[in-house]
């Protein structure tokens, strides 16, 4: 079937709440994604505090392809496609580390961390000196920049900068990243794992869908303490495709150990700079696939790597003045928490997952419309929270801003401008 603007449209009716699920299963649908959503959109590729040092590198995806991403001796940064020139070798197959040069050891072309072509075996034998070394660096990503720390790239030269990408985010990034004058940084090493379903399912999830919370992590949120219920906190969508949702009190399990008291001690100073969003617990996505639980110290990635696969890569970030023992603390509550195996974790994975196994397997599901009705109509302004606001904690606004703006990126050959005269995410807003 011809993957058109039609047939698009015809599975995504976001101002009504119903999504096809072909969208989560089609091998068309995906391979369109990576040139028009992941070819063209601001990209989280690592924290300043994982590559500190000149010629520091990490070693990431943007969408499916494979990128280096490198500290620069004068301290800037560069990203690179992870993909030798000459047949298509990684040249670095490390995930981290500091070098100087990267080798691909399939014959041995070799680049300097500005990604010039640098050295290549039997140049004048094999070549007779006429391999323009110039014209062989690796091809570099077209936009690097950076957020309080969270660097990012774009692969079209012709986007908007990252600061219009990520709009009204910024104010709720600025919640989590600005507690301490010394901000945060990223502890070593991200857990990851694979998850045989669509990378949607997670991404959608964190802009919004904390309705499967009081279901899904009974058991967990039982054994952690106290509660919640919709009215505890609220939800925002917001026109580029970013969605939030969150509490707005801080309950803490860590009372009467170094993080809790740590995170009682500097509560003052967090309300003092970010206000009352020190005290938010929340969940959210920045469009496509950047996602994060501050209340939890955790961000992470979803990396497709097919219709019906991806990889959760998951970071623990802590402020970086932080006392050891408190780091320590919030990466062990990370691990047990939102880790691989982490009794939060496990129930998300498992939904996905079966969800997954039921579109690639199955039939009739496949043309069953999927409903995202929850709050339609009931967003408003807010004095204080920028974006649509929502009066519950519970709400399908932000996914339906989601699929709003994954259907304006899916449909459109030019980057996707929204439309001046559209400055609210109310659902009736804007029409096809």
């Amino acid at each position: 079937m011809a993957i058109d603007a039609d047939y698009l449209h015809s599975l995504v009716d976001w101002k009504q709440g119903r999504i096809g699920p072909e969208i989560f299963v089609s091998d068309e649908i995906y391979k369109l994604e990576q040139e028009r959503i992941f070819g063209r959109s601001w990209l989280f590729l690592a924290h300043d505090s994982m590559i500190p040092n000149p010629h520091d590198f990490y070693a990431t995806y943007m969408g499916s392809d494979p990128v280096l991403v490198v500290r620069q001796p004068d301290g800037g940064i560069k990203a690179f496609l992870n993909v030798c020139r000459h047949r298509g070798m990684r040249v670095c197959r490390a995930e981290e580390g500091n070098a100087r040069s990267f080798m691909c050891t399939y014959h041995g072309w070799t680049y300097d961390s500005a990604g010039k072509l640098a050295g290549v075996p039997n140049l004048e034998d094999a070549y007779f000196n006429k391999l323009s070394l110039e014209d062989n660096g690796l091809v570099q990503v077209a936009q690097v920049d950076s957020y309080k720390g969270l660097i990012f790239g774009n692969f079209d030269a012709a986007a908007p900068g990252l600061d219009e990408y990520l709009g009204d985010l910024k104010y709720y990034i600025d919640g989590w990243v600005d507690h301490a004058a010394g901000g945060i940084e990223v502890l070593p090493g991200a857990i990851k794992w694979t998850i045989n379903a669509n990378w949607k399912l997670a991404a959608e999830q964190f802009a919004g869908d904390t309705y499967h919370a009081t279901t899904s992590h009974l058991s967990s949120l039982l054994a952690f303490g106290p509660g919640f219920d919709a009215k505890d906190g609220a939800h925002v969508s917001l026109r580029e495709g970013h969605g939030e949702s969150f509490l707005f009190e801080r309950h803490t399990r860590f009372a009467d150990d170094p993080l809790g008291q740590y995170n009682e001690k500097k509560r003052q100073i967090a309300r003092e700079r970010v206000g009352d969003r020190a005290d938010m617990v929340a969940n959210f996505n920045a469009f496509p696939n950047f996602s994060g639980l501050p209340g939890s110290a955790n961000f992470r990635v979803w990396h497709p790597k097919g219709p019906n696969k991806f990889e959760i890569w998951s970071y623990t970030v802590v402020e970086k003045d932080a006392p050891p023992e408190a780091k320590r603390a919030q990466q062990i509550s990370a691990s047990f928490t939102e880790g691989a195996a982490g009794v939060v974790e496990t129930d998300d994975g498992e939904n996905w997952g079966m969800i997954g196994g039921i579109l690639e397997h199955g039939h009739q599901a496949r043309k069953m419309a999927w409903n995202y009705e929850m709050g339609l109509g009931t967003g408003r302004d807010h004095p204080e929270f920028p974006g649509e606001y929502y009066d519950s904690f519970f709400g399908e606004a932000g996914q339906r801003g989601f699929y709003r703006r994954w259907l304006e990126f899916m449909t459109t050959e030019a980057w996707p401008a929204i439309p001046s005269a559209v400055t609210a995410t109310n659902d009736a807003s804007v029409a096809r």
